[in-house]
């Protein structure tokens, strides 16, 4: 009796010992940014990512050298930068390491994130000059100590044991044990296939996020955008509502049931926060680059993750084909998707278009051309500024992060001063052509005026076209800005005058 339990003891510690000792390591990567001479960001990178590999924690990426030269080619120094770089490597930690030196000594300080989350889970600092390779060698190794838990580090060997003295005890051959039974046949009840009331397949649930995800994702993000440049909009907390906009949205179109739904919907959660991490400015996130980030975002990256978290016996991995009503909406989200591409042909985000109310004072006079035919001479004159105002709307379309196209419908009073008020009410349509350059703005384009009535007696062509110069400045969502229009079409009817339309005025506006 004793000799069985002692076999079955010996197997399942045996059993365990495999279990724990097969574990996979986790991947690391290592970036090193910060010294004057990129030789020693690159070797430094490449001592510490060795000396922290050499434990079953960790394992190094498949490529850290286009890993680092990545971030350096493109000087990323912060940290949603690196943490989105080396998950796109295969990275499960990053190590993010800074070089500054201070009065000839430098002070170098690792962080260890985990990707997953974002957590910076360990941080060390060492102070020593790197002068030689050996010093580089050095640094490596007592970060790598900071960094790596206690039970990273080799054990101490033990004390050799005194030597025994007390009699021998004979052990006689029956006490003996036999060699371990073979490990299949312990693990076999173990191994015992799991019963699934229902099988999931694994496309269905890519093809719901593909097509459901980014959507959410665009309209919690315009949502925001708007709230946030609305003076009366509810005042939504940005990153709180980001978090939870998109994952309520689209857990109510996951299968019902579905394995591991929690950890895909922190995936998913970790995706988002990635991108807020990505497009904030000093704590403070930035709509319109969350916009433009979700337009661009790596859809497919995000369905590998996801199928990686899928790992359940009852999820099987079949062709899946949309029921008819989902089929439809496939049918015009692609359809939407080409109009996107169409659009993006053009460099046109709807996302990121806004609306704005205009409104301002302009002084105009006429330009005036006299042909006297019978005296064979001709001249010019300027007649006399009249105030008026201008009262419409604009569309903001940007195509670039700098190129806008703005097109409008604007009331205008025109005219001039002789002899009284000579005031003409305009219909008009501006099409300027914006440049942008953090808060200012110029531009320039045509416009088209119908006359709706003057009092002026020889403005009866009722056509007025030129060309329209401005410029301001956005301050958060208000606008402020002047503009002067030159007119080409003759709007006199009477013979032998041309009236040109000159008008110079000043506008405020609110971006919606």
């Amino acid at each position: 009796m004793k000799t069985q339990l002692a076999k079955i003891a010996f197997a399942i510690a045996f059993t365990l010992g495999l279990s724990f000792a097969q574990e996979a390591p986790e991947r690391l990567a290592v970036y090193v940014y910060g010294a004057n001479e990129a030789g020693i960001n690159k070797s430094l990178s490449s001592k510490l990512l060795t000396a922290m590999a050499q434990n079953d924690l960790y394992m190094e990426i498949g490529d850290p050298v286009s890993f680092q030269d990545e971030l350096a080619k493109n000087n990323k120094s912060d940290l949603a930068s690196i943490i989105q770089v080396a998950k796109r490597y295969g990275s499960d930690y990053v190590c993010a390491v800074n070089v500054a030196e201070i009065f000839g000594t430098h002070s170098i300080t690792g962080r260890l994130i985990k990707i997953a989350g974002y957590q910076v889970v360990k941080t060390g600092s060492v102070d020593h000059s790197l002068k030689s390779l050996e010093d580089l060698t050095k640094v490596s190794s007592e970060l790598a100590s900071q960094l790596l838990p206690p039970s990273a580090a080799p054990p101490a060997a033990p004390p050799a044991a005194a030597p025994l003295v007390a009699e021998e005890v004979f052990v006689p051959p029956e006490a003996v044990l036999p060699p371990p039974p073979p490990l299949a046949a312990v693990l076999a009840p173990v191994a015992a296939q799991k019963q699934c009331a229902k099988k999931y397949n694994i496309n269905e649930l890519l093809s719901k996020i593909k097509d459901g995800f980014p959507t959410k994702l665009k309209d919690c993000s315009s949502t925001l955008a708007k709230d946030m440049l609305n003076p009366f909009g509810k005042k939504l907390e940005p990153k709180s509502f980001m978090t939870q906009c998109p994952i309520e949205g689209i857990k109510k179109e996951l299968p019902e049931g579905f394995p591991n739904t929690d950890k895909i919907l922190v995936n998913l959660t970790n995706f988002t926060q990635g991108l807020m991490n990505s497009t904030s400015a000093g704590g403070a996130l930035d709509p319109k680059k969350l916009v433009s980030a979700v337009g661009s975002m790596n859809v497919e990256e995000l369905l590998s993750d996801v199928k990686k978290l899928a790992t359940d016996e009852c999820i099987v991995d079949e062709p899946y084909s949309p029921p008819v009503a989902f089929a439809g909406n496939v049918a015009e989200s692609n359809s939407g998707e080409e109009k996107d591409e169409t659009r993006m042909s053009f460099g046109i985000d709807e996302a990121r278009m806004s609306f704005g109310i205009r409104a301002g004072l302009n002084y105009s006079h006429t330009y005036a051309e006299h042909s006297y035919h019978r005296y064979g001479r001709d001249s010019s004159s300027d007649y006399g500024a009249i105030g008026g105002m201008q009262l419409g709307f604009v569309l903001d379309i940007p195509t670039t992060d700098w190129f806008y196209i703005q097109p409008g419908l604007m009331y205008v009073q025109k005219g001039r001063r002789d002899d009284g008020d000579k005031t003409a009410h305009y219909l008009e349509l501006p099409l300027l052509l914006s440049l942008k350059f953090f808060a200012f703005r110029l531009g320039v384009g045509p416009y088209f005026s119908y006359c709706l009535s003057s009092k002026a007696d020889v403005f009866d062509n009722g056509l007025d076209i030129g060309l329209n110069y401005g410029l301001g400045f956005d301050v958060g969502m208000f606008y402020i800005g002047t503009f002067y229009e030159y007119g080409f079409a003759n709007m006199s009817s009477k013979s032998g005058y041309k009236f040109y339309n000159r008008t110079f005025g000043f506008n405020l506006g609110v971006n919606l």
